[in-house]
Protein backbone atom coordinates (compact mmCIF):
# COMPACT_ATOMS: atom_id res chain seq x y z
CA UNK A 1 0.00 0.00 0.00
CA UNK A 2 1.57 3.21 -1.33
CA UNK A 3 2.34 6.01 1.87
CA UNK A 4 -0.45 8.05 -0.10
CA UNK A 5 -2.99 5.65 0.08
CA UNK A 6 -2.24 4.84 3.71
CA UNK A 7 -2.66 8.40 4.26
CA UNK A 8 -5.84 8.69 2.50
CA UNK A 9 -7.68 6.06 4.40
CA UNK A 10 -6.22 6.87 8.10
CA UNK A 11 -7.64 10.27 7.78
CA UNK A 12 -11.12 8.70 6.22
CA UNK A 13 -10.80 6.59 9.35
CA UNK A 14 -10.21 9.17 12.08
CA UNK A 15 -12.61 11.58 10.46
CA UNK A 16 -15.64 9.12 10.28
CA UNK A 17 -15.00 7.51 14.23
CA UNK A 18 -14.36 11.21 15.18
CA UNK A 19 -17.62 13.01 13.43
CA UNK A 20 -19.71 10.49 11.69
CA UNK A 21 -20.83 10.05 7.94
CA UNK A 22 -22.06 13.71 7.81
CA UNK A 23 -18.60 15.16 7.45
CA UNK A 24 -17.75 12.25 5.38
CA UNK A 25 -17.30 13.19 2.03
CA UNK A 26 -14.02 13.22 -0.61
CA UNK A 27 -13.82 17.09 -0.54
CA UNK A 28 -13.58 16.81 3.28
CA UNK A 29 -10.88 14.18 3.68
CA UNK A 30 -8.69 15.73 0.64
CA UNK A 31 -8.60 18.99 2.57
CA UNK A 32 -6.95 17.74 5.74
CA UNK A 33 -4.95 15.36 3.92
CA UNK A 34 -3.98 18.07 1.81
CA UNK A 35 -4.01 17.29 -1.86
CA UNK A 36 -6.73 17.54 -4.44
CA UNK A 37 -9.84 15.92 -4.46
CA UNK A 38 -9.47 14.26 -7.77
CA UNK A 39 -5.71 13.03 -6.69
CA UNK A 40 -7.90 10.68 -3.89
CA UNK A 41 -9.94 8.96 -7.32
CA UNK A 42 -6.04 7.86 -8.02
CA UNK A 43 -6.44 5.90 -5.33
CA UNK A 44 -10.23 5.27 -4.15
CA UNK A 45 -12.62 5.19 -7.52
CA UNK A 46 -15.69 6.83 -4.95
CA UNK A 47 -16.89 7.14 -2.08
CA UNK A 48 -18.49 3.36 -1.27
CA UNK A 49 -14.76 2.22 -2.65
CA UNK A 50 -12.90 4.35 0.38
CA UNK A 51 -16.01 3.56 2.72
CA UNK A 52 -15.16 -0.09 2.55
CA UNK A 53 -11.85 0.01 2.62
CA UNK A 54 -12.06 2.30 6.07
CA UNK A 55 -14.77 -1.08 7.30
CA UNK A 56 -12.27 -3.26 6.03
CA UNK A 57 -9.44 -1.58 8.49
CA UNK A 58 -11.58 -1.45 11.35
CA UNK A 59 -13.51 -5.19 11.71
CA UNK A 60 -9.83 -6.51 11.06
CA UNK A 61 -8.98 -4.53 14.02
CA UNK A 62 -12.44 -5.50 15.39
CA UNK A 63 -12.00 -9.46 15.11
CA UNK A 64 -8.25 -9.28 16.27
CA UNK A 65 -9.41 -8.11 19.67
CA UNK A 66 -12.36 -10.90 19.80
CA UNK A 67 -9.98 -13.53 18.92
CA UNK A 68 -7.67 -12.27 21.53
CA UNK A 69 -10.42 -13.12 23.80
CA UNK A 70 -10.99 -16.54 22.34
CA UNK A 71 -7.61 -17.81 22.37
CA UNK A 72 -6.70 -16.46 25.96
CA UNK A 73 -5.64 -18.88 28.39
CA UNK A 74 -6.35 -17.09 31.31
CA UNK A 75 -9.61 -17.41 31.58
CA UNK A 76 -12.53 -20.24 31.97
CA UNK A 77 -15.13 -20.72 28.99
CA UNK A 78 -17.50 -19.05 30.34
CA UNK A 79 -15.42 -16.10 31.80
CA UNK A 80 -14.31 -15.69 27.79
CA UNK A 81 -17.97 -15.62 26.68
CA UNK A 82 -19.13 -12.82 29.03
CA UNK A 83 -15.82 -10.71 28.55
CA UNK A 84 -16.92 -10.66 24.65
CA UNK A 85 -20.21 -9.50 25.33
CA UNK A 86 -19.01 -6.64 27.65
CA UNK A 87 -16.22 -5.81 25.23
CA UNK A 88 -19.33 -5.59 22.40
CA UNK A 89 -21.33 -3.41 24.68
CA UNK A 90 -18.00 -1.39 26.00
CA UNK A 91 -15.85 -1.08 23.52
CA UNK A 92 -17.69 -1.23 19.88
CA UNK A 93 -18.83 2.58 20.53
CA UNK A 94 -15.70 3.18 18.59
CA UNK A 95 -17.24 1.44 15.72
CA UNK A 96 -20.77 3.37 16.10
CA UNK A 97 -20.33 5.54 13.15
CA UNK A 98 -19.36 2.44 11.06
CA UNK A 99 -22.74 0.72 11.85
CA UNK A 100 -24.51 3.94 11.56
CA UNK A 101 -23.34 3.92 7.99
CA UNK A 102 -24.17 0.24 7.27
CA UNK A 103 -27.50 0.57 8.79
CA UNK A 104 -28.75 3.81 6.55
CA UNK A 105 -29.63 2.49 2.96
CA UNK A 106 -28.25 5.64 1.09
CA UNK A 107 -25.10 5.26 2.43
CA UNK A 108 -24.06 2.83 0.39
CA UNK A 109 -24.53 0.60 -2.82
CA UNK A 110 -24.66 -3.25 -2.39
CA UNK A 111 -21.73 -3.56 -4.82
CA UNK A 112 -19.95 -6.98 -4.98
CA UNK A 113 -17.15 -5.43 -3.11
CA UNK A 114 -19.60 -4.90 -0.57
CA UNK A 115 -21.70 -7.98 -0.33
CA UNK A 116 -18.35 -10.05 -0.36
CA UNK A 117 -17.06 -7.98 2.59
CA UNK A 118 -20.35 -8.11 4.58
CA UNK A 119 -20.26 -12.14 3.78
CA UNK A 120 -16.68 -12.64 4.58
CA UNK A 121 -16.98 -10.81 7.72
CA UNK A 122 -20.24 -12.81 8.69
CA UNK A 123 -18.74 -15.71 8.15
CA UNK A 124 -15.61 -15.23 10.49
CA UNK A 125 -18.18 -13.69 13.15
CA UNK A 126 -20.12 -16.65 13.10
CA UNK A 127 -17.23 -19.14 13.44
CA UNK A 128 -15.90 -17.19 16.44
CA UNK A 129 -19.24 -17.32 18.21
CA UNK A 130 -19.42 -20.52 17.38
CA UNK A 131 -16.34 -20.87 19.35
CA UNK A 132 -17.50 -19.37 22.52
CA UNK A 133 -20.34 -21.58 22.52
CA UNK A 134 -18.53 -25.13 22.24
CA UNK A 135 -16.17 -24.50 24.35
CA UNK A 136 -18.56 -23.33 26.86
CA UNK A 137 -21.38 -25.78 26.42
CA UNK A 138 -19.28 -28.85 24.63
CA UNK A 139 -19.64 -31.23 21.69
CA UNK A 140 -23.37 -31.95 22.77
CA UNK A 141 -24.70 -28.87 20.78
CA UNK A 142 -22.37 -28.80 17.64
CA UNK A 143 -25.05 -29.51 15.69
CA UNK A 144 -26.68 -26.57 16.39
CA UNK A 145 -23.57 -24.47 16.95
CA UNK A 146 -25.20 -22.27 13.61
CA UNK A 147 -28.04 -21.41 14.73
CA UNK A 148 -27.02 -20.99 18.31
CA UNK A 149 -24.18 -18.86 17.32
CA UNK A 150 -27.07 -16.78 15.21
CA UNK A 151 -29.29 -16.61 18.22
CA UNK A 152 -26.20 -15.41 20.69
CA UNK A 153 -24.94 -12.97 17.86
CA UNK A 154 -29.29 -11.72 17.54
CA UNK A 155 -29.47 -11.14 21.40
CA UNK A 156 -26.72 -9.41 21.19
CA UNK A 157 -26.87 -7.02 18.33
CA UNK A 158 -30.45 -5.71 19.58
CA UNK A 159 -29.39 -4.03 22.28
CA UNK A 160 -26.64 -3.23 21.17
CA UNK A 161 -28.51 -1.39 18.67
CA UNK A 162 -30.61 0.44 20.94
CA UNK A 163 -27.32 3.11 22.40
CA UNK A 164 -27.50 3.87 18.63
CA UNK A 165 -30.38 4.27 17.04
CA UNK A 166 -33.04 5.07 19.97
CA UNK A 167 -30.44 6.55 22.17
CA UNK A 168 -30.84 3.78 25.21
CA UNK A 169 -28.08 2.94 27.28
CA UNK A 170 -28.33 -0.02 30.05
CA UNK A 171 -25.83 -1.60 32.36
CA UNK A 172 -23.06 -3.81 30.87
CA UNK A 173 -22.85 -6.54 33.74
CA UNK A 174 -27.12 -6.80 33.55
CA UNK A 175 -26.84 -7.35 29.78
CA UNK A 176 -24.28 -10.12 30.33
CA UNK A 177 -26.06 -11.96 33.06
CA UNK A 178 -29.02 -12.22 31.15
CA UNK A 179 -27.67 -13.21 27.77
CA UNK A 180 -25.36 -16.26 29.45
CA UNK A 181 -28.86 -17.25 31.00
CA UNK A 182 -31.13 -17.38 27.82
CA UNK A 183 -27.88 -18.92 26.45
CA UNK A 184 -27.56 -21.67 29.51
CA UNK A 185 -30.95 -22.36 29.47
CA UNK A 186 -31.56 -22.80 25.14
CA UNK A 187 -27.92 -25.00 25.40
CA UNK A 188 -28.85 -27.50 28.42
CA UNK A 189 -32.17 -28.63 26.60
CA UNK A 190 -31.36 -28.56 23.08
CA UNK A 191 -30.02 -31.80 23.01
CA UNK A 192 -32.71 -33.27 24.47
CA UNK A 193 -35.03 -32.27 22.12
CA UNK A 194 -35.27 -33.65 18.82
CA UNK A 195 -34.94 -30.10 17.23
CA UNK A 196 -33.69 -30.20 13.58
CA UNK A 197 -31.29 -26.97 12.63
CA UNK A 198 -32.25 -24.49 10.70
CA UNK A 199 -29.34 -23.56 9.83
CA UNK A 200 -26.26 -25.37 9.00
CA UNK A 201 -22.42 -24.17 7.82
CA UNK A 202 -23.41 -25.39 4.49
CA UNK A 203 -25.81 -22.57 3.86
CA UNK A 204 -23.40 -20.49 3.73
CA UNK A 205 -20.93 -18.88 1.37
CA UNK A 206 -17.41 -20.82 2.38
CA UNK A 207 -14.36 -18.66 2.53
CA UNK A 208 -13.06 -20.60 -0.29
CA UNK A 209 -16.56 -19.53 -2.40
CA UNK A 210 -15.73 -16.24 -0.99
CA UNK A 211 -11.97 -15.98 -1.71
CA UNK A 212 -12.81 -17.10 -5.54
CA UNK A 213 -15.56 -13.80 -6.07
CA UNK A 214 -12.35 -11.83 -4.48
CA UNK A 215 -9.91 -12.79 -6.99
CA UNK A 216 -12.15 -12.13 -9.98
CA UNK A 217 -13.16 -8.59 -8.85
CA UNK A 218 -9.39 -7.97 -8.31
CA UNK A 219 -8.59 -9.58 -11.15
CA UNK A 220 -11.57 -7.46 -12.96
CA UNK A 221 -9.86 -4.79 -11.55
CA UNK A 222 -6.65 -4.86 -12.32
CA UNK A 223 -7.62 -5.45 -16.37
CA UNK A 224 -9.46 -2.27 -15.81
CA UNK A 225 -6.20 -0.39 -14.98
CA UNK A 226 -4.66 -1.81 -17.06
CA UNK A 227 -6.52 -0.71 -19.90
CA UNK A 228 -6.35 3.05 -18.79
CA UNK A 229 -2.69 2.64 -19.11
CA UNK A 230 -2.89 0.69 -22.38
CA UNK A 231 -5.47 3.64 -23.85
CA UNK A 232 -3.53 6.69 -22.31
CA UNK A 233 -0.36 5.56 -23.88
CA UNK A 234 -1.65 5.32 -27.27
CA UNK A 235 -2.61 8.68 -26.92
CA UNK A 236 0.97 10.58 -26.45
CA UNK A 237 2.63 12.10 -28.83
CA UNK A 238 6.11 10.19 -28.98
CA UNK A 239 9.11 9.77 -31.40
CA UNK A 240 9.49 6.43 -33.30
CA UNK A 241 12.59 4.84 -30.73
CA UNK A 242 10.37 6.00 -27.99
CA UNK A 243 6.62 4.70 -29.36
CA UNK A 244 8.41 1.14 -30.03
CA UNK A 245 9.84 0.85 -26.34
CA UNK A 246 6.76 2.30 -24.52
CA UNK A 247 4.51 -0.16 -27.15
CA UNK A 248 6.83 -3.06 -26.19
CA UNK A 249 6.75 -2.26 -22.55
CA UNK A 250 2.65 -2.26 -22.65
CA UNK A 251 2.83 -5.75 -24.53
CA UNK A 252 5.18 -7.23 -21.98
CA UNK A 253 2.96 -5.93 -19.05
CA UNK A 254 0.19 -7.25 -20.90
CA UNK A 255 1.56 -10.54 -21.25
CA UNK A 256 2.59 -10.95 -17.57
CA UNK A 257 -0.93 -9.97 -16.81
CA UNK A 258 -2.44 -12.77 -18.55
CA UNK A 259 -0.50 -15.21 -17.60
CA UNK A 260 -1.22 -18.10 -14.87
CA UNK A 261 1.93 -16.91 -12.88
CA UNK A 262 2.98 -13.00 -13.33
CA UNK A 263 6.34 -12.30 -12.25
CA UNK A 264 5.86 -9.51 -10.32
CA UNK A 265 9.73 -8.09 -10.23
CA UNK A 266 9.27 -8.01 -14.17
CA UNK A 267 6.07 -6.10 -13.53
CA UNK A 268 7.64 -3.58 -11.05
CA UNK A 269 10.73 -3.18 -13.15
CA UNK A 270 8.20 -2.61 -16.62
CA UNK A 271 6.22 -0.16 -14.58
CA UNK A 272 9.79 1.63 -13.74
CA UNK A 273 10.66 1.61 -17.19
CA UNK A 274 7.62 3.80 -17.48
CA UNK A 275 8.06 6.47 -14.97
CA UNK A 276 10.12 8.82 -17.76
CA UNK A 277 6.96 9.28 -19.25
CA UNK A 278 5.37 11.85 -16.99
CA UNK A 279 1.87 11.50 -19.18
CA UNK A 280 1.31 7.77 -18.07
CA UNK A 281 2.57 8.75 -13.87
CA UNK A 282 -1.51 8.21 -12.88
CA UNK A 283 -2.27 5.06 -14.90
CA UNK A 284 1.24 3.93 -13.89
CA UNK A 285 0.39 4.51 -9.78
CA UNK A 286 -2.68 3.13 -10.08
CA UNK A 287 -1.65 -0.20 -11.57
CA UNK A 288 1.08 -0.69 -9.65
CA UNK A 289 -1.46 -0.43 -6.54
CA UNK A 290 -3.93 -2.87 -8.00
CA UNK A 291 -0.84 -5.36 -8.26
CA UNK A 292 0.35 -4.43 -4.83
CA UNK A 293 3.95 -3.18 -6.34
CA UNK A 294 5.85 -0.50 -5.65
CA UNK A 295 5.74 1.83 -8.22
CA UNK A 296 9.30 3.05 -8.08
Amino acid sequence: MSDKRKLILACAEQLLLAEGDSAFSMQTIANKVGISKGAIYLHFKSKDELLLAVFERQTADLLDKIRAILESDKLTPIAKLKQQIRFQHEDLQQYQAMFQLLLQEESLSFSNNLIMFYQEFRLTWLTLQEGFLLENYGEQVRPWKTDLAMTLDGIIANYLSLPVIEGIDFDTEKLVNWVVSCMDSICTALPNQALLPVLTEQDFPSQKEIEAKKRQLHEQKVQQAFLQLQEKSQKLKLAPQKREIVDHTIALLEAQLQGENPDTVLIRALLAGLRDYRGLNTERQLLAERLNVEAV
